[in-house]
């Protein structure tokens, strides 16, 4: 198994098992403790980011040689080339399905992970929750979840169409985990959409064996309205 993947708990690395358990895939998997909230120096000798996801292929079929790969949205694209056969990644022959892939896939990361860590910097204890920093962050949040649930509302199922692709993998973090560091709330009618989404997610074998490898039998996986804060952010 030349594969091995790196995860650190509780983190966006769970992407990353989550697809290698969708296409099935054998890996080497190796967990990183948070020390005591940050990564660890076992993740910083790994790759010059020092944070999770890190893909090491050796040898890797590309270069016949070592590779090393950080930031989720890398490790995916060569994951589903190198060794998914292109699954889960929609090509211009798929047609609008294409467009609505690029276009979710890189939301993940470009805007919806940034905006609820940007509500996590400006709602703590101590800020004025009228601020106007706060109440921005909000407002962005609001709106990004907004169009995740009329885009749901539109596929009643996936967000690039009716089947599941990488642009789903890359989005259930910030939507789930993620809320255990910021404690985000949905509501019930507001999102429905998004909370079906969520459920239907919940319910696919591979995630919650990707979530049982990441976090353990006990780990609950944040898939409903309210989320409780992670016990490491209340120490």
């Amino acid at each position: 198994m030349p594969l091995t993947l790196h995860h650190l708990g509780l983190s966006q690395s769970e992407r990353i098992i989550w697809l290698a358990e969708e296409l099935n895939l054998a890996y080497n998997f190796v967990h990183h403790k948070r020390d005591p909230i940050f990564a660890p120096q076992s993740i910083k000798d790994l790759h010059p980011a020092g944070t999770a996801p890190v893909m090491e292929d050796d040898p890797s079929p590309v270069t016949q040689s070592r590779i090393v790969l950080a930031e989720s949205g890398a490790i995916i694209d060569y994951i589903i080339a190198v060794h998914g056969n292109g699954q889960f990644a929609p090509t211009p022959k798929d047609g609008e399905t294409y467009a609505n892939y690029l276009e979710w896939y890189h939301f993940a990361n470009g805007s919806l992970q940034p905006a609820l860590f940007s509500v996590l910097m400006t709602r703590g204890p101590a800020s004025d929750p009228n601020s106007p920093v706060v109440v921005r962050t909000l407002a962005k949040w609001d709106q990004l979840l907004s169009m995740m649930e009329n885009r749901l509302g539109e596929t009643g199922a996936y967000l690039a169409g009716k089947t599941l692709t990488a642009a789903d993998i890359m989005t259930i973090f910030t939507l789930t985990t993620m809320r255990g560091f910021c404690p985000v709330e949905y509501d019930g009618e507001k999102h429905k959409h998004i909370l079906a989404y969520l459920e239907r997610v919940g319910e696919r074998p591979a995630y919650r064996r990707a979530m049982e490898i990441c976090e353990g039998k006990e780990f609950v996986p944040l898939l409903g309205v309210k989320a409780e804060q992670f016990s490491l952010m209340k120490r």
